[in-house]
């Protein structure tokens, strides 16, 4: 239909075009108004056929129920050295892997929507000199990097199309060493979708437990606000579909922080301290704010299959002082 209409339109501003000519000022101006008024029409046409297919496609996403997505990253480095003098370890070599998994589960009704979101990220690194030190002996699983565990789950029921009364758990922590550290949100309040493929929660209402990374630190609890919010999309690159994931996520406690955890250095080793000949681990003060990003992106190349990288930003002094960032640059896979 719109094609018709396109043609239609087209072969009128030509006509027009050609015979104006030949025509009067007066005629010419009757005619500006025809073609004006046929070009309105075609558009409130364009208009109403592009909301009845809007409308059908919510109709449609309602009545098939859950809709779920997995995309992946792997990232694989292997390097070596055999004298090489102009390297700090003339022989060496190294290998990597990582892999990355971001999945989701969503439902969306008439009068309520539920969306649950997976990511996993993990890392391995193996480096051998030739004077590597003993604690460095094993195979390439033992030695892990980046490890992201989150678990979200949001149920909302909708006041209008854009804002819904809302409850969000949402545990933050990872795999291998699991809730050392880590975190669990539990909390109530609004949830908004400005534009398509964007949630941002607002929850006032929430209870959060943070758990250190030493282990031996008691957890924490605190009552504050949680802000999340989760854009997934795809795009069109020269001809390729590029697709992307983002998560941001923050806790914000109403109370300051006087929470003793362990102090640790650049390397993450704990500080301590001589006292009666002794070594005693040096302590600080931390709060429990709290925020993390994370993000995913997939380039396709063929039936799926791309490269893509992730990385993320977190910063929680409750775990550790300084800013906390990873990437990885890999094969992908999205289905």
């Amino acid at each position: 239909m719109m094609k018709k209409l396109f043609l239609l339109t087209l072969t009128v501003l030509t006509f027009g075009f050609a015979s104006a000519q030949d025509m009067t000022l007066e005629e010419m101006k009757a005619q500006k108004a025809e073609l004006a008024a046929t070009i309105d029409a075609s558009q409130a046409t364009i208009n109403a056929t592009q909301a009845e297919l809007d409308a059908l496609q919510k109709k449609i996403n309602m009545l098939s129920g859950w809709m779920t997505g997995l995309s992946g990253v792997v990232g694989l480095n292997f390097g070596g050295s055999n004298q090489w003098a102009a390297a700090p370890n003339p022989t060496a070599s190294s290998k990597a892997i990582a892999i990355g998994v971001t999945g989701y589960a969503n439902r969306d009704q008439e009068k309520y929507f539920w969306n649950n979101k997976l990511i996993i990220n993990k890392a391995w690194q193996r480096v051998d000199v030739t004077e590597a030190d003993e604690s460095r002996t094993g195979n390439l699983f033992d030695f892990g990097t980046v490890d992201i565990l989150n678990i979200s789950s949001l149920f909302g029921y909708k006041l209008s199309d854009k804002i819904a009364i809302s409850a969000l758990g949402e545990l933050n922590t990872s795999l291998g060493n699991f809730l050392e550290p880590g975190t669990f949100d539990f909390g109530v309040g609004v949830t908004w979708t400005p534009i398509p493929n964007l949630v941002v929660v607002i929850h006032p209402l929430n209870y959060h437990i943070a758990w250190s990374a030493d282990g031996d630190t008691d957890s924490q609890g605190a009552v504050g606000a949680k802000i999340r919010a989760d854009y997934q999309d795809d795009f069109m690159i020269s001809g390729r579909k590029i697709a992307w994931s983002s998560t941001f996520t923050t806790f914000i406690p109403y109370t300051g922080g006087d929470n003793p955890v362990p102090s640790y250095d650049k390397f993450g080793t704990p500080i301590t301290t001589l006292v009666d000949g002794l070594p005693v681990a040096v302590t600080r003060d931390a709060g429990l704010f709290e925020y993390t990003w994370l993000n995913t992106f997939s380039f396709q190349v063929w039936k799926g299959i791309g490269v893509g990288a992730t990385f993320g930003i977190r910063d929680a002094d409750f775990e550790f002082q300084d800013l906390q960032t990873f990437y990885t640059l890999g094969l992908t896979y999205t289905l």
